[in-house]
């Protein structure tokens, strides 16, 4: 397995998911990793994977190309309560699924080096790559209806972790950022008991 250098820079999220209009200005960023498959319409394009890895495996880092964004937008990737950065590299095409094989994670919000994308499941040369949105995003910019087609996992609406019950969120890979702001969402619910809050809490631990 090898890595691939950072070729260029990335212009990718100014398209607004304008797949045609991303083609002709794409410069791949991970050319031996990963490939980008443009398709017509908005938001269909996807990212395939041009190498085995085993469950668990480093695929990249996200540096030295991810860098801090000061908005949030649908291309942004959430890395605290209020921090956000553009990956501004090919894993912008990593695209959301319920029952996905790759997790964004996030060690640290204000250090770069600490953000890297990683085999949630074995994945082998040519599967499409997906991460869970709600992993790293508690409320999205863009809501959409999921199309995963997973028969057993799909959740359906994706808005960000803020909507989806603890039970289903522990069945996760989430980042710590997350799942602080989970906890912190149900300790303040008035409509719980006290009992019902330490279980939900301890589904998050």
């Amino acid at each position: 397995m090898t890595t691939a250098a950072p070729t260029s820079a990335y212009q990718g999220h100014l398209t607004a998911g304008d797949g045609l209009l991303a083609s002709k200005l794409h410069k791949p960023t991970h050319p031996s990793l990963v490939q980008v498959i443009f398709n017509n319409g908005s938001y269909n394009s996807h990212l395939i994977s041009l190498q085995n890895f085993s469950r668990g495996d480093l695929i990249t880092p996200f540096s030295p190309h991810a860098d801090f964004a000061s908005t949030k937008s649908y291309s942004t990737v959430q890395t605290g309560p209020e921090t956000h950065i553009e990956l501004n590299s090919d894993l912008l095409y990593c695209n959301h699924s319920c029952d996905p094989n790759v997790s964004f994670v996030i060690g640290d919000a204000n250090d770069k080096q600490s953000w890297k994308a990683k085999a949630e499941k074995d994945i082998k040369k040519g599967d499409v790559l997906t991460f869970f949105y709600p992993s790293t995003e508690w409320s999205m910019s863009q809501p959409f209806d999921c199309a995963c087609g997973s028969t057993s996992h799909c959740l359906g609406k994706i808005d960000g972790a803020h909507s989806i019950p603890p039970q289903t969120l522990s069945k996760y890979f989430v980042n710590d950022h997350i799942l602080r702001l989970k906890r912190q969402q149900i300790e303040s619910n008035p409509t719980l008991s006290n009992q019902d809050k330490e279980s939900q809490l301890k589904l998050l631990q």
